[in-house]
């Protein structure tokens, strides 16, 4: 079973599915042409009112967004951007794995700052010492998720706050990952850090419809920014992908204008997901606040001597499971894995866990 991506098993609302676009409207010759490397027009509009009822950034207008072929085009823009050779950044951990790769293609220094999971199991720890104790003069951003991938932590407002102060007394970038934004679990309000005083102008904010709407397949994200860095990021995109599908963004607008039914559904689809597999997975872990993921600490079942997980893992396939080994989301997490619990169907999902339980009790 797929644990180890993080997908869906749901598919995207009906209207933004690609044969609808196809046959409801009839032929559309303008579809095979180049899109404005900006974005569709009237997609870029339809994004920007979501972005200031939804996020709360009145501020963001037409020359502060870029749309992007999915988050992961968006965020490496986002570095190339504001990172310069030899420059660090630091990276929240655990982190979306992704991010150390793009840093080191830029020839950036990553810079992985435990984080997260500190927050989830202390009480009151100092979060402003957890960040200032990985600062040096050559830090120039700090990369962040909320809702985490992949432990599923939500970030307060306090601690965004303090995120927020530690950027300005150093004069930093965040880039803010956002992608996971409508999955927040127990009542949790998703924050923007963007929206708090003097962020604005620092920070660049990175969304996407595949996780949204179930499209990933389909590569569509878009970025946030101060009109400078976004004028920057748009080069960026212009010089890698010129423009993302007219098609593309079609089926993401029409998922924006019909899709909220299906974001309810699919927040209390996950939700109950969630609940499931943090009440029966016999491994440890914090219960996520949002996103799709448990992230599993496997030590007690690595044998004398494995210093990761490999083993476990190695077993659980063995089993027909496949899990992210936690090495990918920080140096520090070589004995944990990333288990998604979205990427199958409920059935799938309580099959699989029995099977992983039952890999546990005989490691």
């Amino acid at each position: 079973m797929p644990f180890h991506i993080g997908d869906t098993h749901l598919d995207p609302p009906p209207e933004s599915r690609l044969g609808a676009l196809k046959f409801s409207a009839g032929p559309d010759p303008t579809l095979y042409r180049y899109a404005p490397p900006k974005g569709n027009a009237a997609f870029i509009d339809t994004v920007l009112e979501k972005i200031h009822t939804d996020n709360k950034m009145e501020w963001a207008g037409t020359d502060n967004i870029q749309i992007t072929c999915g988050a992961t085009h968006a965020l490496s823009c986002a570095l190339r951007t504001v990172l310069n050779h030899g420059e660090q950044i630091l990276l929240l951990a655990p982190h979306w794995p992704l991010i150390r790769g793009i840093s080191l293609s830029l020839g950036a220094r990553p810079v992985e700052v435990p984080f997260s999971h500190v927050l989830l199991r202390q009480e009151a720890p100092d979060t402003e010492a957890l960040l200032e104790n990985f600062i040096s003069p050559d830090t120039a951003a700090i990369y962040m998720s909320t809702p985490n991938n992949p432990d599923g932590k939500v970030y307060t407002l306090e601690e965004l706050e303090v995120i927020a102060r530690v950027a300005q007394k150093n004069n930093l970038w965040v880039i803010s990952d956002e992608v996971y934004e409508k999955f927040t679990f127990d009542d949790r309000e998703h924050l923007s850090i963007a929206n708090l005083p003097g962020m604005a102008e620092r920070t660049l904010t990175v969304f996407s419809f595949s996780k949204s709407y179930a499209m990933p397949g389909l590569r569509v994200g878009y970025l946030i920014g101060p009109t400078g860095a976004t004028i920057a990021v748009r080069k960026m995109s212009n010089h890698t992908i010129y423009a993302v599908p007219r098609a593309m963004q079609r089926a993401a607008l029409a998922a924006m204008e019909h899709g909220a039914g299906f974001l309810v559904d699919a927040r209390a689809t996950y939700e109950s997901a969630r609940d499931l597999a943090y009440e029966r997975v016999k491994a440890p872990c914090a219960k996520p606040e949002g996103c799709t993921y448990l992230f599993l600490d496997l030590t007690d079942w690595c044998r004398p001597g494995e210093d990761s997980a490999l083993g476990v893992l190695e077993r659980f396939a063995e089993a027909g499971l496949l899990l992210a080994p936690g090495s990918a989301f920080g140096h520090l997490y070589n004995k944990w894995a990333r288990m998604c619990y979205t990427s199958v169907s409920r059935e799938q999902l309580e099959n699989g866990i029995e099977r992983l339980n039952r890999v546990l009790e005989i490691c």
